[in-house]
């Protein structure tokens, strides 16, 4: 463990929270002003008001959650009553206008009050004291030492490893704002980053979790004090969407070190993202150009965004089973969505922590170094750097014939630039693991022994296919291996200490790994020593972590 950065009453995400009633109102006034321009002509906000109310209509009847307030049908049926009655064919168009204008305010202070978090400084000591000594003691339970009980923080570092420039990204966390872009596999990455940052000393960042895991009490009531706001993934109207962004903009523009998954979900296939959600992204690049707004204005030095991207590595995810199921009927073009997957149960979760920090299996949070919001690199003060490291000065990215402003076509490209410069940091900053590898050759080995099938057909394959030699597996291994050591040295990848074993010893910890958690092994030896899978489902899903960099060729 790092020593803190700065005292807890010196957090950014503290300071937010005790002007909490002034940034909503902010929210409130920026998301008004961006839906008027967005719909400025006459009628145009009693249209999205009613389509609005049409999709909250549907959700509250047929996608109903216990944490929905009470009130849902209440309150539209509120909304439809006041639309319906000032219809401008049954009065003027002025009184039509304001009572649009009325109405957009409630639905929009509604949202905006749902989506804020709360961080509380005492609940956080205490999380930091009582979820460790949680950990330890599965340990402690399974391997019959007491040492996990004593420094039980030592137990939870042991199996949680942070990765990339720590000293770097500690010192820009005192020059301007961290902005942490994690790759996202399951709903447990939040609690497992938040460790990560803690163990090397960074401020609690403020995170958005989706809505649904506040059905749980239990977490519920624990992301609610740690800072979370809340994220609702079945509301997808405008003036949802737009309070949403004017939330993570005023939170950035305010200081918040901030934390947000660009790939808005989980990876159903269990790939690492290449297509990013660019719209809470593109907030990040709008609160930096009010950065220098705003230093044009009072004088001074603009603040500066620092971006950092985080690439998640696990032996095995908790919801695998799930995500692939639902990424397979996706693909298959049958819709199906759940929320009833592996995270709503207690137990499970409990099991998934007991079995990665007791039998051994590691978790790597590996983070990037630091770039600005245009994708450049930076130095240790701070600076944009170009390709030749000499300095940038960002500022001119938002002028235009030497003035500062807004243009929103520019800046949406900004963003997909970034974009593209996070799905590449992901790759690169991807720790392979053992598991990664045997799944990825297993399951190629098993395509390439059915060059006919399509990739339902195998998946619909009896298990007496799913079977490879294990002169042949361990052959593709050390062909892949090899690869896999030279994109490292070509800085395409990372690789896990342990890749730096030999082929047997990575095809045994591989196995090893990839089965603590599921009750079918996705891979496994059999009694003769071939090598089998149990889930090919699974076994995809874990394959399909190493896409994206040429190895099926080495199979």
């Amino acid at each position: 463990m790092l020593e803190p950065v700065q005292k807890v009453t010196d957090w950014p995400i503290l300071k937010i929270s005790k002007k909490k009633d002034q940034i909503i109102e902010e929210v409130i006034e920026d998301a008004m002003l961006n839906i008027e321009k967005a719909f400025p002509k006459s009628g145009e906000l009693r249209e999205i008001i009613a389509r609005t109310l049409y999709l909250e209509k549907i959700r509250i009847k047929h996608e109903a959650w216990k944490v929905d307030p009470p009130d849902e049908s209440k309150f539209w049926d509120n909304i439809k009553k006041e639309l319906f009655e000032s219809d401008p064919a049954k009065t003027d168009k002025e009184h039509a206008n304001q009572v649009a204008l009325k109405l957009l305010r409630e639905i929009v202070t509604r949202y905006t009050i749902e989506i804020t978090g709360n961080f509380n400084p005492r609940f956080y000591k205490f999380a930091k004291i009582i979820l460790p000594h949680f950990f330890s003691r599965m340990l402690n339970a399974s391997n019959g030492r007491i040492r996990g009980i004593i420094k039980p923080n030592e137990a939870v570092d042991h199996r949680l490893t942070v990765d990339g420039p720590i000293e770097k990204i500690r010192k820009l966390s005192q020059k301007g704002t961290l902005i942490l872009l994690p790759t996202h596999f399951s709903n447990l990455d939040s609690i497992l980053i938040g460790f990560g940052m803690d163990k090397i000393g960074l401020s609690a960042f403020q995170y958005g979790a989706g809505l649904n895991l506040f059905n749980s009490k239990f977490f519920g009531f624990f992301m609610g004090n740690l800072g979370a706001y809340k994220l609702d993934r079945r509301k997808k109207n405008p003036i949802y969407l737009e309070t949403l962004k004017s939330f993570s903009k005023t939170n950035v523009v305010h200081g918040a070190h901030t934390l947000f998954f660009p790939g808005g979900t989980r990876s159903r296939s269990g790939a690492i993202e290449t297509r990013l959600k660019l719209g809470l992204l593109g907030t990040v690049v709008e609160a930096q150009r009010v950065h220098f707004e705003q230093a044009e204005e009072n004088g001074g030095e603009a603040k500066k965004i620092f971006i950092v991207p985080l690439t998640m590595s696990y032996h095995f995810v908790l919801e695998a089973k799930t995500l692939i199921e639902e990424h397979l009927k996706r693909t298959g073009k049958e819709f199906y969505i759940t929320i009833d997957d592996e995270f709503s149960s207690l137990y499970k979760i409990y099991k998934f922590f007991w079995q990665t920090f007791a039998k051994s299996s590691d978790i790597t949070l590996s983070l990037g170094d630091p770039i600005d919001i245009f994708g450049n690199k930076t130095d240790e003060e701070g600076n944009s750097l170009d390709f030749h490291d000499n300095p940038l000065d960002i500022r001119r990215y938002f002028t235009s014939r030497g003035e500062l402003k807004a243009d929103h076509q520019r800046e949406m490209e900004y963003t997909h630039m970034l974009g593209d410069v996070l799905v590449k940091k992901y790759k690169q900053g991807n720790v392979v693991f053992s598991s990664h590898v045997v799944a990825f050759v297993a399951f190629e080995l098993l395509k390439k022994a059915n060059p006919k099938s399509d990739l339902f057909t195998l998946l619909r394959s009896p298990e007496e296919d799913w079977e490879i030699t294990y002169d042949n597996f361990s052959l593709s291994m050390e062909k892949v291996v090899k690869q896999l050591r030279q994109l490292e040295r070509q800085g395409q990848l990372k690789l896990a200490d342990h890749m730096n074993r030999d082929v047997a010893d990575i095809i045994n910890h591989g196995i090893k790994n990839i089965g603590i958690y599921h009750s079918k092994e996705p891979l496994m030896k059999s009694e003769e020593g071939s090598i089998i899978s149990q889930d090919i489902k699974l076994l995809l899903f874990y394959h399909n972590r190493m896409e994206g960099y040429g190895l099926s060729k080495y199979v």
